[in-house]
């Protein structure tokens, strides 16, 4: 299932809302979820993380205006993961290498 859409709001709280999520995503039958881009793009906090600006920086460094990305930090992103792989969801990354 795609774990996102291009208008979530950029309020940073996307990874904690698929944590909180996981359990009933996987009551629901749901057994993969597709994540978004989890760097930082361009357009920062605002950025949907196709326009790429850095690789590495998963919502931990103050570059391009904010912290976190448009869907939080990286201990939120990892946290969702851990959330997802315990209910027994697999997580599918977006990465875009170019």
């Amino acid at each position: 299932m795609q774990g996102f859409h291009w208008y979530i709001p950029a309020d940073g709280n996307h990874w904690n809302r698929l944590k909180d999520e996981a359990q009933s995503l996987a009551k629901a039958g749901i057994t993969a979820l597709w994540f978004p881009p989890a760097y930082k793009g361009i357009g920062g906090g605002f950025d949907v993380g196709y326009g790429i600006y850095d690789l590495f920086d998963l919502g931990e460094f103050p570059q391009k205006g904010s912290t976190p990305t448009k869907y939080g930090t990286k201990d939120e992103y990892v946290a969702a993961v851990q959330a997802c792989r315990q209910a027994g969801i697999n997580v599918y990354a977006d990465v875009v290498f170019n």
